[in-house]
């Protein structure tokens, strides 16, 4: 694969010198790099987008539509509102209980349901008083189940927009390498077209154009490949923002950049510390884990109220059942706590105290190496970039125009030419992948922290940097 790939970048450099002549009106030199053979429509059709239509969209937009449109962010606000029903449902009292007792046949009288005062009726009501405080630590249990509802929502959220950033950051980065292969399947597709009609001639050797054609076949896969790969990033995105202008599939997606904060993101400037702290304050999971632990010590003195009997209490009225005709009296029921005292529940409630206490802990440790990874990972990354950036590509771009000529005066071999432009071939491709990867990095450091902590800021001046925000 390597030598096919080798050949094609000869033979397509070649043929804009040799096979193809430069337009006199274009005021193009011949060879020069930044010559513009093919116009815009010709590079649409060889990449396959012809017939989609092109929608920009820029990244403040899109999270916008993330946070409106989400079908999972929706589903986990409902939760939210669940759970603080349940609060409320914590702290309603217990429904009072209506006894009546009404003879069925009164013998003396000889009268079916006799409710005069022949007969004999009952009626009795009760009101079932919690005590302990059970009414008050149901209702911090639940406040707190629904706290952790809450984090849970912004955990995902967290997710969900890293997510959508390093989907913007990988469909704008491939998009670039398609265009650079686009421009070079061109360029080949000339290049066999002018071997065919030199084999016609007795020119070339058909094995050579033979080779071509494979060459040819090769390339376009490689970049299907890269093509499919943003069509499922471009799905991914519809699923992230579910916004009906964007579900028609002959819609491709184009993320526009804020390419001044790309340059300028502050990583340097980042400290393990700082971002530490950051991450105790701002994670949704460490939050949660912290509001688990607290609901396992609310429930637990719960448990321990609910060892508490429960007393029932109301008036009853007896009519022609007692030694009194009309009798009224007061009842009350209060269960003795001798064999059930809770304590099964109570056992249970202090190791799931403990049980968390250890899940905090252990997140704790996952967050403070997660954090260390992320931030060693961005500078890393940003530290490649940034040393290459202007002049790795650059120097390939300024020698290729010598190297062409050098190749045509046969100053150099073939091996030297191929040689050359497989590096630059891979050079433009790899520093693609590393700018995505940068982004991606910088996201990274984003949801180890669990905010925005280095995000374009909005555009109010021109000027790009970086904001902090829990919303972020």
């Amino acid at each position: 694969m390597n030598k096919k790939i080798l050949a094609f970048l000869i033979l397509v450099w070649t043929t804009n010198q040799t096979v193809s002549q430069p337009d006199p009106a274009s005021g193009g030199a011949p060879g020069s790099l930044g010559e513009t053979l093919y116009t815009d429509a010709k590079i649409a059709a060889a990449s396959g987008d012809q017939d989609r239509t092109q929608v920009r969209l820029d990244l403040a937009k899109a999270e916008e539509l993330l946070w409106k449109n989400n079908l999972l962010l929706l589903a986990a606000k409902y939760d939210i509102d669940a759970r603080k029903a349940g609060i409320e449902q914590a702290g309603l009292y217990a429904n009072p209980n209506i006894f009546l007792d009404q003879s069925i046949y009164v013998e003396p009288s000889g009268r079916y349901f006799d409710s005069t005062r022949s007969g004999q009726t009952v009626f009795q009501i009760q009101q079932v008083f919690l005590l302990g405080g059970k009414i008050d630590k149901r209702v911090r249990v639940a406040e707190l189940n629904a706290k952790m509802g809450e984090q849970e929502f912004y955990d995902l959220a967290r997710a969900l927009l890293t997510k959508l950033r390093r989907t913007f950051y990988f469909i704008h980065y491939y998009r670039e390498a398609i265009a650079f292969y686009d421009k070079s399947l061109i360029a080949l597709e000339k290049t066999v077209n002018s071997a065919e009609l030199a084999y016609k001639r007795r020119a070339v050797l058909q094995s050579e154009v033979l080779r071509l054609k494979a060459l040819l076949f090769f390339l376009r896969k490689e970049r299907e490949d890269l093509r499919i790969k943003v069509l499922e990033k471009e799905a991914d995105l519809r699923v992230l923002l579910n916004e009906e202008s964007y579900k028609n599939q002959g819609i491709a997606i184009v993320p526009v950049l804020d390419l001044d904060f790309v340059e300028k993101a502050p990583i340097e400037n980042l400290k393990l510390d700082a971002m530490l702290s950051k991450a105790r304050e701002y994670r949704p999971d460490l939050k949660k884990a912290v509001h688990a632990l607290r609901y396992e010590e609310a429930n637990l003195e719960l448990q321990h109220a609910n060892a508490i009997p429960d007393l029932g209490i109301g008036p009853m009225y007896n009519r022609g059942g007692t030694a009194f005709q009309s009798y009224w009296g007061i009842t009350a029921q209060f269960n003795i706590p001798i064999f059930d005292r809770n304590q099964g529940n109570i056992k249970a409630a202090e190791k799931n105290v403990q049980v968390r206490k250890q899940e905090l802990k252990n997140l704790i440790l996952e967050v403070e190496n997660e954090v260390n990874v992320a931030l060693a990972t961005a500078k890393a990354k940003d530290n490649l970039y940034r040393k290459f950036r202007n002049t790795y590509t650059k120097d390939y771009s300024d020698l290729a125009e010598d190297m062409i000529l050098s190749y045509e005066k046969r100053y150099i071999s073939i091996l030297e030419f191929a040689d050359f432009f497989e590096t630059y071939r891979s050079s433009i491709v790899e520093m693609l992948r590393l700018q995505t990867d940068r982004m991606e990095a910088i996201e990274g450091v984003n949801y180890s922290v669990g905010t925005g902590l280095i995000v374009p800021s909005p555009k109010t001046n021109g000027e790009s940097g970086a904001t902090e925000g829990g919303s972020k």
